[in-house]
């Protein structure tokens, strides 16, 4: 007896923005890391200049992410609609 094949799922990739935004928060938390061990230990309690900039870089990171995460649903939002159609034997 044949079994029906399930219906393939469209390969999603991730976004290249939200790669870009991921890497970004990588690099700001790893320059925030030294920042809070080697600039943290010179300066007193205070924050520094370039602990706020670290904290900026990982702000960036995660609106390019979020941006990139927006754009590819926005981009696929149409597409959903025409394969929601196409599958009238779906168990939903």
């Amino acid at each position: 007896m044949a079994h029906p094949t399930p219906p393939r799922r469209p390969d999603r990739s991730i976004p290249r923005l939200t790669k870009l935004g991921a890497a970004t928060i990588a690099f700001g938390l790893v320059f925030d890391l030294s920042e809070h061990s080697f600039a943290s230990a010179a300066s007193g309690a205070s924050f520094s200049a370039g602990e706020h900039a670290a904290h900026l870089v990982v702000l960036v990171g995660m609106i390019l992410a979020l941006a990139g995460v927006i754009a590819d649903g926005v981009r696929h939002s149409g597409r959903a609609d025409r394969l929601k159609g196409s599958a009238r034997h779906a168990v939903r």
